[in-house]
């Protein structure tokens, strides 16, 4: 931001931009490992790596994550009217970058503030501040021209950050595994970068129709009662476990 609005210089594709832009993406990441290694006993996992890197997913967590990729093709197809097969293949080939770009993101938002913050607040209070947090953490791109941010307007794209804040919460809660909900986010943000890039003729812009719009309110919707039977189901446990 400073660099574009003083010193003209680390613009939107350039290779000096990528240098401060991934810096930021992997900021949450960054932050939560210092804070594991200088609170190691805070963490019921035994390393890092193993936290990421979770490779336990049953039958029940691959359909879960496997319902949230077929919703995020309804979302490109039904909501943004994206059909072409190309297009689509865009989402796969641009998966790694989206990772590091984005998915790693959520080993500091889910992983580390998400259950914190319950532990201070009741999980949609503390759901909506990840996601007001998660917002204002990307409000720089809003001053670089280029971006997909830029294209967004701050107020709806926070609303998005919420609602997608209570997805990955409660596939997180019910897969427990991270490293998921790092592909989730990734797999997100191609869907965006596709209808920004390709699915508007080659120009910049993203419009919130009324079937986008009905996508994320179904999607709020549904993540909402699951994120609540979770909460639910897990308090009745630790009750009778006490008693």
């Amino acid at each position: 931001m400073i660099g574009n609005e003083y010193f003209n210089v680390l613009w939107y594709g350039e290779v000096l931009f990528w240098a401060p832009y991934l810096l930021g993406a992997l900021g949450p990441m960054i932050a939560f490992y210092i804070i594991h290694k200088i609170y190691p006993y805070e963490f019921q996992f035994t390393s890092f790596n193993r936290f990421v890197f979770n490779k336990n997913i049953n039958k029940k967590v691959g359909i879960i994550f496997f319902l949230y990729l077929l919703w995020r093709f309804l979302m490109v197809w039904f909501g943004f009217g994206i059909e072409e097969p190309v297009s689509i293949l865009y989402m796969f080939i641009n998966l790694p970058l989206m990772i590091i770009g984005g998915g790693f993101e959520e080993i500091g938002w889910r992983g580390y503030l998400q259950p914190n913050l319950e532990k201070i607040f009741t999980y949609i209070p503390a759901t909506i501040v990840v996601g007001v947090v998660w917002a204002l953490w990307h409000l720089p791109l809003w001053f670089i021209k280029g971006t997909v941010q830029s294209e967004i307007n701050f107020g709806i794209y926070t609303l998005m950050t919420i609602i997608l804040s209570f997805s990955f919460s409660t596939l997180y809660k019910y897969s427990e595994n991270i490293t998921l909900c790092v592909l989730a986010h990734a797999w997100y943000n191609g869907c965006i970068g596709l209808a920004v890039y390709i699915g508007y003729n080659g120009y910049l812009q993203l419009d919130i129709g009324f079937k986008v719009f009905l996508v994320y309110i179904i999607e709020f919707i549904v993540s909402v009662i699951l994120g609540v039977i979770y909460n639910r189901k897990m308090n009745s446990t630790r009750i009778r476990v006490t008693y």
